[in-house]
C-alpha cells in the first residue's frame, strides 16, 4: 500500500509517481494538437530518450512508481477493475463498449484507458466523425503533478479545468482509493458539479505544514482556494495560504509553478516580470486559523508575504537578468524546477542562462547523463543543478515539476 507525506517542496524525496509518455502522445495530430492542450506535436522516440534520463535521476534518489504499473497492480482487485471500467463507460459514453472491457486482460484495459480506444468502424457516421477516438487518449498523463497533489498525509484528486483531462483525476481518483495505506485520505476537492471549483496540482506548492502557496489564473479559481483551505484545515493546522494571480495568456502561465519554485527552506526560482516587477497581477496573503480566514490583504509581492509568513527567501531569476532571456527561458519551463532534496533540483539543459543564475548562487551544475551513469553522486553537493536534455519534452508545456507526483519525503 502506498504511503503519503508531503510538508514541503525541498524535503528528502522517498516516493514520487510517474509516467512515461507512450503511444498517447503519438496518437494526436497537428489538427488535434490545441485540443490536446499541446502547442506543437512531439517526436516520441526523442521524448522517451530524454524522459529515461530523467527517470534514470530519480530512480538514482528516491523509489520511482510507474502509474502504470500501479494501475495493473491495483486492478487485481476485481471492485478496482469494476471502477474503473465505469471511468471508461463514463469517459467514451457509449455503455455498448462494456463487453469489449470485460472481455480485455489487465494489460490491455490499462492501455485503452491511457492510450484511448478508436472509434469502431461500424457505420458511414463513425467513418466520417471528426473524433477518430471512442476514448481519447491521455495525452497529457506524463504531467503527472496536475491531476492530484499530497499536501501533509492526504492525497487531494484535483479538478481538471478542462475537459479533455477530467478523466485522468477520475482515473486517479479509483487508484488512490484502491491503492493508498488506511492511514491517509483521499480528499475531493470538488465535491459536487461546479463550474466554478477549478484547481490543479500545479497550481499548488507546500511551504511548510502551516503555508501554502497557490497561484489562481486559467486553470485553478478562487472558489477552489477557498475550498481547499476547508479540506486542509480539516487534517491539519494551516496559518497562511500566500495566493499570486496569473496571467491567463500565454499557455506558458497556466500554473504557479511555471513562474514560482522553491528550491531549499531559503531559495526559490522566479520568473520576475510575473512575480516581482509592477504589474496588475496581485499578491494576497490569507491568514487562517481553524479553517477561517480571519485577515486577507494585498501585499507588495510574493517574497515579501513569504516573509510575512516567516520565510525568508532569496529570489533567483528564471533567465538571468535580462528581460529577453528570463521571457525565451520561462516559454520552456525555465522556472519549473522539482527538488529531489533541500538545494538539488532538476530541470532543463536548454535554459542556460537560468542555470548560469543557479550556478552563480552556488549551484554545482551537472548532467543527468552523468547522474544516470554515476559518474557523479549527487551525494558529493550540498546544492546542485541536475539538467536534463528537452528538445522534445519542452514541447509539451511543461517541466521537471509537472512531470512528477511526489508522495512521500523526508
Amino acid at each position: 500500500m502506498l504511503q503519503a507525506g508531503i510538508n514541503s517542496e525541498f524535503g528528502k524525496l522517498k516516493t514520487v509517481l510517474i509516467h512515461e509518455p507512450g503511444a498517447e502522445v503519438e496518437n494526436m495530430t497537428p489538427e488535434t494538437a490545441e485540443r490536446a492542450l499541446y502547442s506543437d506535436i512531439l517526436n516520441l522516440p526523442i521524448a522517451r530518450q530524454e524522459y529515461e534520463e530523467f527517470k534514470g535521476v530519480l530512480k538514482k534518489v528516491a523509489h520511482v512508481i510507474e502509474i502504470k504499473d500501479l494501475l495493473k497492480e491495483t486492478i487485481q482487485k476485481p471492485a478496482a477493475k469494476r471502477d474503473i471500467i465505469e471511468v471508461l463507460i463514463s469517459h467514451s459514453g457509449i455503455p455498448q463498449l462494456q463487453d469489449e472491457f470485460n472481455q480485455m486482460n489487465n494489460d490491455e484495459l490499462v492501455s485503452a484507458l491511457i492510450e484511448g480506444v478508436p472509434l469502431p468502424q461500424i457505420s458511414l457516421a463513425n467513418f466520417l466523425h471528426n473524433d477518430k477516438f471512442a476514448i481519447n487518449p491521455l495525452h497529457n498523463m506524463f504531467f503527472m503533478r496536475d491531476a492530484s497533489f499530497t499536501i501533509g498525509k492526504n492525497v487531494y484528486v484535483s479538478s481538471m479545468a478542462r475537459s479533455i483531462r477530467k478523466p485522468e483525476s477520475k482515473m486517479l481518483e479509483v487508484l488512490y482509493k484502491y491503492a493508498l495505506n488506511e492511514e491517509h485520505n483521499v480528499v475531493y476537492i470538488n465535491d459536487e458539479e461546479s463550474k466554478n471549483i477549478t484547481i490543479e496540482g500545479g497550481d499548488v506548492l507546500v511551504a511548510s505544514p502551516e503555508v501554502l502557496l497557490v497561484g489562481i489564473g486559467s486553470r485553478t479559481s478562487p472558489e477552489a482556494v477557498d475550498r481547499l483551505i476547508k479540506k486542509v484545515s480539516a487534517n491539519q493546522p494551516l496559518k497562511y495560504v500566500l495566493v499570486q494571480e496569473l496571467p491567463h495568456k500565454p499557455e506558458s502561465f497556466i500554473h504557479l509553478d511555471m513562474v514560482f519554485t522553491l528550491l531549499n527552506d531559503h531559495e526559490c526560482m522566479v520568473y520576475k516580470p510575473v512575480m516581482l516587477d509592477e504589474t496588475h497581477f496581485h499578491s494576497i496573503l490569507m491568514k487562517i486559523d481553524n479553517g477561517e480566514v480571519k485577515e486577507i490583504n494585498y501585499i507588495r509581492d510574493f517574497i515579501d508575504g513569504l516573509k510575512i509568513c516567516g520565510m525568508d527567501y532569496r529570489p533567483i531569476f528564471c533567465g538571468g537578468g535580462d528581460k529577453l532571456l528570463q521571457e525565451r527561458e520561462q516559454w520552456h519551463s525555465g522556472a519549473n524546477f522539482f527538488a529531489f532534496a533541500p538545494g538539488k533540483v532538476m530541470g532543463y539543459a536548454r535554459n542556460i542562462h537560468t542555470a548560469e543564475a543557479l550556478n552563480k548562487a552556488g549551484f554545482e551544475v551537472v548532467t543527468a547523463e552523468d547522474v544516470v551513469s554515476g559518474l557523479v553522486p549527487v551525494e558529493k553537493y550540498d546544492k546542485c543543478l541536475v539538467t536534463i536534455e528537452s528538445s522534445e519534452l519542452a514541447r509539451g508545456g511543461g517541466g521537471a515539476r509537472c512531470m512528477t507526483m511526489p508522495l512521500l519525503r523526508e
